[in-house]
């Protein structure tokens, strides 16, 4: 006998659609629900945000940084400096200071505080605007052509223009006793107290 056929039923699409439909949707909490949940979650997070901390600070700190504000001369600079490269300047075979930095356009003068083993300001220098590579174009100063040729880490040159010498040195505990100055690390600028004890007509001018 010949073998029954079997007979396939196809499959109901309804059963598939079905079971898309209880499919859950990513999308399908509403807007303003999942809002209220955010919400919801952010009430119960703790808020390490002190209104406080967001508020100016006291006027007692204004006072005090306006103070120092205040106190500082803009013209004026102190600048830690090897004392090798005093000497050169003083011999005026160093015409120009090179640092990394640019200063502010309204600096004329830089304190020259030496390190070890002087660690005292001991000159005074009259500068003016500073010179960047290609500008000095003085081949008789030590590290012009370096510098013109960039060369030099230091980007800009302050040129000496002038150089007092202190008749006595100001040492790092006369500025912290006298003047409450820290040695600079790099520079800072002057105080009033500084400028006006030690004014430029004591000093002895070199040229």
């Amino acid at each position: 006998m010949p073998a029954e056929r079997t007979v396939k039923t196809p499959l109901r699409q309804t059963a598939l659609f079905g079971c898309t439909k209880s499919l859950p949707s990513a999308t399908s909490q509403p807007l303003d629900a999942a809002a209220s949940s955010d919400a919801s979650d952010a009430s119960n997070t703790p808020n390490f945000v002190h209104t406080k901390s967001m508020r100016a600070k006291p006027s007692r700190m204004k006072g005090n940084m306006k103070a120092l504000d205040d106190n500082r001369v803009l013209t004026d600079v102190l600048l830690s400096i090897k004392p090798e490269f005093t000497k050169l300047i003083s011999e005026r075979k160093k015409n120009h200071e090179y640092r990394k930095y640019k200063l502010k356009d309204s600096v004329v003068r830089l304190w020259l505080y030496e390190t070890a083993p002087t660690s005292a300001i001991t000159y005074v220098m009259e500068t003016t605007t500073p010179r960047v590579p290609g500008e000095v174009k003085d081949p008789s100063g030590i590290g012009n052509d370096d510098f013109d040729k960039g060369l030099k880490v230091s980007k800009y040159g302050y040129p000496v223009t002038g150089l007092y010498k202190l008749k006595k040195p100001i040492s790092t505990a006369e500025l912290k006793e006298q003047f409450d100055i820290a040695v600079p690390q790099g520079w800072r600028y002057a105080t009033k107290q500084l400028v006006e004890s030690a004014q430029l007509e004591n000093m002895e001018k070199l040229f």
